[in-house]
């Protein structure tokens, strides 16, 4: 009866308190794929939907039978605690610097209160490097690299139940000419929303800033409300929903019962106009709903169900405003999109994961934009066929060698996948792609190292390919989802990657050096990138402290 009593007094526990989530693309999450592979979680993470609540962490590792591990693996898990769990960073209170600074051996500064817990946290990455590349837009073949992000963090909770994260920073970045590549050319850069140049040669300077509330009325319900990104999947990529993107503005609504997660993601996001100007308004709005049903029949095996609708507000017959019956939080939502006139962009979707042997892991997604089978005898390679999938593997402590793990992973979109009629209602936000980093008609493949010899070390090493067909003269041949698919060039004979093909290879490494018990590391980082005849070799070292890294995922 004790243990009963416990047991309750610790899931009550666990379910009041609230935290903020864990920073997407955090060192921590391939951490937290170990744990999962070797059943360490035991479904209080469910790790087909990021970011990861703290809170969820915390139960994981104040659960995780920590004597079968040897030496150093048992000191990379406490060190992995320590950066996730809070109540344990608060246990650990000591003098720090000056009395004030850094008591807590992890965060620069920390109050708790009756009610209050509050933790504030510099944002930095100074870090300077080199590109040589051959890009014929570049300034000089061979041009210095850096990065100089200074902001803060400020985050807590109110009264164990309410949860509070804001976030800016003030970014001055000179980027390796691929990338500066894709600003100069769409005045984008993937992940940012406002970008402009700074002086001359690859330099942009950037301003950045998330911020929201979490909130759980019990222990079955999460209500998160603010300006963040999420990605839904197990992958590198992901099909369904990514954070390729900007932060947008969004209600999410999680509820988890029995062997059950239900998510409603309610969204505001933005039509960009390239090269708009301040005096011509603001960008025009648009909104997505997405809904994912996982099951877990055992806590090796995940399966979702997902669909999502992108709409824009404004129709060629008039203003609709905001589709009230897109808040029905329980309805099939291409019911609704095909009873208002099917007007708007609709997506159904499928993932799975499964962990085998506490030393594997298999996971998928499939993607339906649109499949109709009653074209399938006028021909083939049907346009309207708009599909993706994604199949991928990963093996922990591969060769036997413990914390050596590797994934392999392969993705395939068809074109004109995530294209719409209506422009506005693409599957984009801020002209950036809310499912694939590189849109449609595609395949890529990756295959990826990583290896903590050193509890305080981390080496990553990659190798991943890509091969696109881009659009030619004005011929939309189903990549370029910022166009209409009504401007395609047949109904039949479509192939992925049709179109000019567009081939990306490159090799990517990291080492990471953990200064002290502290979110920051010293990194070195270097990539060779070859883009069909044009190549790349770019090197950057430096600081970064309580930011997580910049994926590029193409």
């Amino acid at each position: 009866m004790r243990r009963l009593l416990l047991l309750a007094c610790l899931s009550f526990g666990t379910a009041a308190a609230q935290h903020t989530d864990l920073l997407l693309n955090h060192d921590l999450y391939p951490y937290i794929d170990r744990l999962d592979i070797q059943g360490r979680t035991g479904g209080i993470v469910y790790t087909s939907l990021r970011p990861y609540g703290l809170e969820t962490l915390q139960a994981v590792f104040a659960r995780t039978d920590t004597s079968r591990m040897g030496p150093a693996e048992r000191a990379l898990h406490q060190r992995m605690r320590l950066l996730a769990d809070d109540s344990l960073a608060f246990s650990q209170q000591g003098r720090g610097v000056f009395r004030t600074f850094y008591r807590n051996r992890r965060n620069l500064y920390t109050l708790q209160k009756p009610g209050l817990r509050l933790i504030i946290d510099p944002v930095l990455h100074f870090a300077g490097g080199l590109d040589a590349n051959t890009f014929p837009f570049a300034a000089r073949p061979s041009l210095p690299l850096y990065a100089n992000t200074r902001g803060a963090v400020i985050r807590g909770s109110l009264l164990d139940r309410i949860g509070f994260y804001t976030e800016v920073t003030e970014n001055i970045s000179r980027l390796p000419q691929f990338i500066y590549e894709q600003y100069r050319t769409g005045k984008q850069l993937f992940g940012e929303a406002f970008v402009k140049p700074f002086g001359t040669e690859n330099a942009l300077d950037y301003l950045g800033s998330r911020a929201y509330l979490t909130y759980t009325p019990n222990r079955a319900i999460r209500i998160k409300f603010g300006k963040d990104r999420v990605f839904w999947g197990n992958g590198r990529q992901s099909l369904l929903l990514s954070d390729h993107a900007p932060d947008h503005l969004m209600l999410n609504l999680t509820t988890r019962i029995w062997k059950l997660e239900y998510v409603n993601h309610f969204t505001q996001m933005i039509d960009f106009i390239p090269g708009k100007g301040d005096t011509e308004g603001t960008h025009p709005r648009k909104y997505g709903v997405f809904h994912q049903l996982n099951y877990y029949p055992v806590p090796a095996v995940a399966i979702g169900l997902f669909e999502s609708v992108i709409y824009q507000p404004l129709l060629p017959n008039g203003r609709r405003g905001f589709e009230l019956q897109y808040l029905n939080p329980v309805i099939f939502y291409r019911a609704i999109e095909q009873y208002v006139g099917s007007p708007d962009n609709a997506m159904l979707g499928l993932s799975l994961k499964w962990n085998l042997f506490r030393t594997a892991q298999l996971y998928g997604q499939l993607l339906i934009d649109d499949y109709n089978f009653g074209f399938r005898d006028l021909g083939d390679g049907y346009w309207g066929n708009k599909t993706g999938f994604q199949a991928g593997l990963r093996y922990i402590d591969a060769f036997r060698i413990p914390t050596l793990d590797l994934q392999a992973e392969y993705n395939r979109v068809r074109p004109f996948t995530y294209q719409h009629f209506n422009t506005a209602s693409n599957y984009a936000h801020y002209g950036q792609y809310l499912g694939h980093a590189a849109g449609a008609n595609l395949s890529d493949w990756y295959f990826g190292l990583r290896w903590r010899p050193l509890p305080v070390l981390h080496a990553e090493l990659a190798y991943s390919g890509l091969d696109k067909g881009l659009d030619e003269n004005g011929i939309n041949y189903g990549g370029d989802i910022s166009i209409p698919h009504t401007s395609r060039p047949g109904e039949f004979n479509n192939r992925t990657g049709q179109g000019v093909p567009f081939r990306v290879r490159q090799a990517y490494g990291r080492l990471s050096w953990q200064l002290w018990r502290l979110d920051a590391w010293l990194e070195l980082e270097g990539r060779y990138r070859t883009e069909n005849e044009l190549r790349s070799l770019s090197f950057l070292g430096g600081l970064r402290a309580t930011l997580a890294p910049r994926p590029v995922r193409f």
